[in-house]
Parts: C-alpha cells; sequence; structure tokens
C-alpha cells in the first residue's frame, strides 16, 4: 500500500495513535522526508472527515498577545496601495462623523 503525505510517498504507512494528551508522534522517516522539525507549526483542516496538516512557512510566527491571537509574516504582494486607500477611507468616515455632530 502507497499512502501520499506532505508531498512524499510513505509504503505500509505506521498505524499512529493519540497519547492520553490528545499528541501523535510522526515517524522520524516522516520528518526527515518532510523536512519537519521540533517547532514547525502547521495548519490543520478537516475535510471529509481527514485530518490534513500543512507546515506553515518558517518565517510566519503565531502567538497569543493579551487574549489576541496575532500573525506576523510578510506581506503578500504590494499592499502599500491597499492600505492607503483603506486609510483614506476610514480618515473620509470620521471626518464626516466629526462634521456631523
Amino acid at each position: 500500500m502507497l499512502s501520499f503525505l506532505a508531498g512524499f510517498f510513505i509504503s505500509n504507512m505506521n498505524v499512529l495513535t493519540l497519547d492520553e494528551l490528545g499528541r501523535i508522534a510522526l515517524p522520524q522517516k516522516v520528518l526527515e522526508q518532510a523536512g519537519l522539525g521540533h517547532a514547525t507549526q502547521f495548519n490543520l483542516e478537516i475535510q471529509d472527515g481527514k485530518l490534513i496538516l500543512e507546515p506553515l512557512p518558517q518565517d510566519l510566527k503565531i502567538y497569543h498577545k493579551d487574549g489576541v491571537l496575532v500573525f506576523e509574516a510578510e506581506p503578500i504582494g504590494n499592499l502599500e496601495g491597499f492600505l492607503n486607500d483603506f486609510i483614506d477611507e476610514l480618515r473620509e468616515e470620521r471626518i464626516a462623523q466629526l462634521a456631523s455632530w
């Protein structure tokens, strides 16, 4: 039997078991083939009853700060124009609110 996991074919897939804390240990061979380390973070999706783990880019940082989930990453594409337009729109709305008092 061949199975596809994290971009690699693995023959005779091992059966994995959750421990009492809900953790799964991946076989060392899988970790090495996928280039995963002990601090690798994953995006988890459930599709058709299957768990899908996708490693997050290494430069992406996810953490909680003051009860808020924070994502730190480099912007994708050119956001400068979008952000300037968004700020201008918010500024215009606020000026309109203040002028109506």
